[in-house]
């Protein structure tokens, strides 16, 4: 059984005036990881790096873990423990390409504003290839984790045995989705209802015919989407494609973003050798990191957004999009209200570990409207 639930949370949340590792991150220049090293193994980066994010982090004045004592005693496959107000944030299965991307920042940073509010301690480590155990999971130093990853591959398959069973000792929430066979709490963005409004907007401005760019078939939120859209489309008489990628046999993390437009190019091939009457008139992506990369592959076609094609995508990553011309229209998952309400089901979780019933919890998303969708005449 899956106890789920929507989250109607208002836009305008408060955000607070204590500086974050995603903050030390931006400044400094480097990947999340990169500063999580600092932090916890100093002695794996150089002293030149070290020395680069720590003049961050006293600029700052971040304010990174403060010990606490911990008693900690191993019973059966739970730690059972006293409280440490610590709480671990672990990146698994990430290539830097992908960990820097402005929705996991963002999400980051909504999981350690809520971890300030409550005057506890945030311990953050990075695990690319998933393949090891950080020092504060072998030391049962946190008291509960919140896990992202790339959420395509399985679970079980692309992280090792002995980092699983590490996990599974302790109360944890998925954020942003949950991958392929774990178990668990999740906290992500309501994909039906995000592809609703994709649907919607579409049909409001005359577009009938719509194709959803699906670059990397398995990966899990992309799926959820695609079948969202498989329904709203169905309900709003539209005509849907899907233009796809080819899915891979075997998925190895780290896994890396999507960064070059040619990525992109045979599923436009595909769009393009269709007749105009076919031909869809809206292209719809999964995330605003590939939106960037179609303008360029359309640009190049000498296509122009918003006039000869529409584009609609999801995420809101605001530094990525704003200097993207027209401005992109896109699906707002919150991802910081994602964050802060993953930190709210992970001390609820905390304390209720004999409760063996997984949570997904659902952010309803929102429309930012931008000049890349045009307004078709009724009879296109």
């Amino acid at each position: 059984m899956l106890l789920c639930f929507t989250v109607k949370q208002s836009p305008s949340l408060s955000r607070s005036e204590k500086p974050t590792v995603a903050d030390v991150a931006r400044e400094a220049q480097v990947a999340l990881g990169t500063v999580s090293r600092v932090l916890n193994t100093p002695e794996l980066v150089t002293d030149e790096m070290r020395r680069r994010v720590e003049e961050v982090i006293e600029r700052l004045d971040y304010q990174p873990l403060r010990r606490r004592n911990v008693n900690t005693q191993m019973s059966g496959s739970s730690v059972q423990r006293r409280r440490s107000g610590c709480i671990g944030v672990l990146l698994v299965g990430m290539d830097d390409s992908l960990t820097h991307l402005p929705v996991i920042s963002e999400a980051i940073h909504g999981v350690e504003l809520a971890i300030a509010d409550a005057d506890e301690n945030l311990m953050l480590a990075n695990v690319p290839g998933a393949d090891r155990i950080p020092a504060f999971l072998s030391k049962g130093l946190v008291d509960g984790l919140v896990i992202k990853t790339p959420l395509l591959g399985d679970w079980k398959k692309c992280a090792s045995k002995e980092l699983i069973e590490a996990i599974e000792r302790f109360p944890h929430v998925w954020l942003i989705g949950q991958p392929e066979s774990a178990t668990g709490d999740v906290v992500s963005s309501d994909n039906d209802e995000g592809a609703g409004i994709a649907a919607n907007y579409l049909f409001a401005r005359n577009h009938r015919r719509i194709a959803y760019l699906h670059p990397r078939p398995g990966q899990t939120r992309s799926e959820n989407l695609k079948h969202a859209f498989m329904m709203h489309t169905q309900r709003l008489e539209m005509d849907l494609q899907f233009l796809e990628g080819e899915r891979a046999e075997t998925v190895r993390w780290p896994l890396p973003a999507i960064t070059q437009p040619t990525d992109l190019v045979p599923l436009l091939d595909r769009w393009e050798a269709q007749s105009e009457s076919n031909r869809p008139t809206a292209l719809v992506v999964g995330a605003d990191s590939i939106a960037v990369q179609l303008y360029t592959a359309l640009q190049q076609r000498g296509l122009q957004v918003g006039k000869d094609i529409s584009v609609l995508s999801f995420n809101h990553e605001k530094p990525l999009v704003m200097g993207l011309e027209p401005s992109l229209t896109t699906i707002d998952i919150r991802a910081e209200a994602i964050g802060q309400r993953a930190m709210d089901q992970l001390r609820w979780r905390m304390d209720h570990v004999d409760d063996n019933i997984p949570t997904k919890v659902l952010i309803a998303p929102r429309l930012v409207e931008g000049g890349s969708v045009a307004n078709l005449q009724p009879s296109q």
